[in-house]
């Protein structure tokens, strides 16, 4: 195991003394197994080791002998540990304590400006999470089980090592009688209430009465599995590139793809999410874009409390923030100048040129206007009953209609700037500029809008 251990970490080329490592340490015998290895291998490659034990705090005295095993093993063996206990009155659930495990040990790879941080997970684990996986729904990505080095979940700093995948829970038991190590014995590892428990010891188990292999089998399954996925992958990566502009999807390109790679790009949407990737989640937005994906101003469709999926004829993306704040701030305007409105700068200056050689698109932040002598106009947001002259038009319509005609997204009409005259939109900054401002000869003014940083 040692040697196998060895060239797994030369795979990776962390055989280096310069190296620091932090390893899960529960003490039981997988993560004991490992730190046994790893310590072993550093007395040649001198690396830092680190072990980290956190105690959930469920057990009671029987975790607090645990602790003081791990405190033990690592002071005869001359390994540094770091220690941890969760506050009482954790939630005793499976989710709780990943959750909690994931904090410590992203909080600790900071704290000690680690390299990598090394799980002790087995191809028997691998057996159990991809069953555990079965279970709950899963597509082919859900068949590549536990890999062998990955990302924290939520973490593009923190690596992980599983230098064990590929032994097995007899080869670890092996190694700690014929080393005579004494591992803890978690007892609430026999607590079938807990979905793994139930897996390893009822369903696995019955598993190997058909096929003594089968964590062999799982674990090729996943092999396969990696691999259809890396082909996958470089094929819809080639897909994204055609279909995405300014981190947003192309609507059209995306539903003249087949039914089939839609979803999959769903799904791996979900995933990248950290979201629910269920087939029933995978439909209700596949349907949801397709029912939308003809309307000029877009719909949303909530993810979670805090992120939505917005989809129109033009594109598709997300939106953190859905209902900004609106402002109520309104700042009269009867002169030249600059006034701050809303992390903005508005100006309005004389127009000093001889000639006009082209006058502003609508969609600029800028236009060139005649206004009536002594104007007083208002600066604000949009308000209920707002109507506006489009420019080139002869007659009035409401702001609600002509925002729905120029394809502007519900979420952010509130955040356009207007110019006012009482309830008349004179300039919807970026929009359309109302036919009463139009300059006949030359300008007499620039109005203008800049971000204020």
């Amino acid at each position: 195991m040692i040697n196998e251990v060895k060239s797994f970490l030369k795979k990776y080329n962390l055989l280096d003394e310069k190296k620091t490592f932090i390893v899960g340490f529960s003490g039981g015998y997988d993560s004991m197994c490992m730190l046994d290895i790893l310590n072993r291998i550093s007395k040649k490659t001198p690396f830092r080791l680190i072990a980290l034990h956190l105690n959930h705090n469920w057990r009671g005295r029987e975790a607090e002998i645990e602790q003081e095993n791990c405190e033990k093993y690592c002071m005869e063996n001359n390994i540094e540990i770091y220690t941890e206990t969760l506050p009482e009155g954790t939630p005793k659930t499976e989710t709780t304590a990943r959750e909690k495990r994931q904090e410590f040990f992203k909080k600790c790879y900071k704290k000690y400006n680690a390299d990598g941080l090394f799980l002790a997970h087995t191809k028997s684990d691998n057996t159990e999470t991809i069953l555990y996986r079965l279970t709950k729904g899963t597509g082919v990505k859900g068949l590549c089980g536990i890999l062998e080095k990955t990302n924290l979940l939520e973490s593009d700093f923190c690596t992980i090592y599983r230098p064990l995948l590929y032994f097995s829970r007899k080869d670890i038991v092996r190694y700690c009688t014929v080393n005579r190590l004494v591992p803890n014995n978690d007892s609430s590892n026999f607590d079938t209430k807990y979905a793994r428990n139930f897996l390893r010891h009822q369903i696995v188990s019955e598993l190997k009465n058909i096929n003594p292999k089968i964590d062999d089998v799982i674990l090729n399954l996943s092999k396969i599995a990696i691999s259809e996925q890396n082909i996958i992958k470089e094929y819809l990566d080639k897909i994204r590139k055609e279909i995405t502009q300014n981190n947003c999807i192309i609507t059209q390109k995306f539903v003249n793809l087949s039914d089939d790679v839609q979803k999959k790009l769903i799904f791996d949407f979900l995933i990248e999410q950290n979201l629910d990737y269920d087939s029933k989640k995978v439909e209700e937005i596949f349907d949801f874009i397709k029912k939308n994906a003809k309307y000029k101003s877009g719909k949303t469709l909530s993810l979670t409390k805090d992120l939505w999926l917005f989809v129109s004829k033009e594109k598709i993306c997300t939106i953190d923030d859905l209902e900004p704040i609106k402002t109520t701030e309104e700042i009269k305007i009867n002169k030249c100048g600059s006034y701050n409105f809303h992390n903005f700068i508005f100006k309005i200056e004389k127009y000093t040129a001889t000639c006009v050689t082209s006058y502003p698109d609508s969609t600029e932040k800028k236009a060139y206007v005649c206004l009536p002598e002594n104007f007083e106009l208002t600066l604000r947001t949009r308000l209920h009953g707002d109507i506006i002259q489009p420019f080139g038009m002869k007659g009035t319509m409401k702001l609600k209609k002509l925002f729905i005609n120029k394809g502007i997204e519900k979420f952010k009409r509130d955040e356009i700037i207007l110019l006012c005259k009482n309830n008349e939109v004179l300039w919807a900054a970026g929009v359309c500029l109302n036919e009463k401002l139009r300059a006949k000869k030359l300008p007499e003014y620039v109005l203008s809008i800049s971000d204020s940083l």
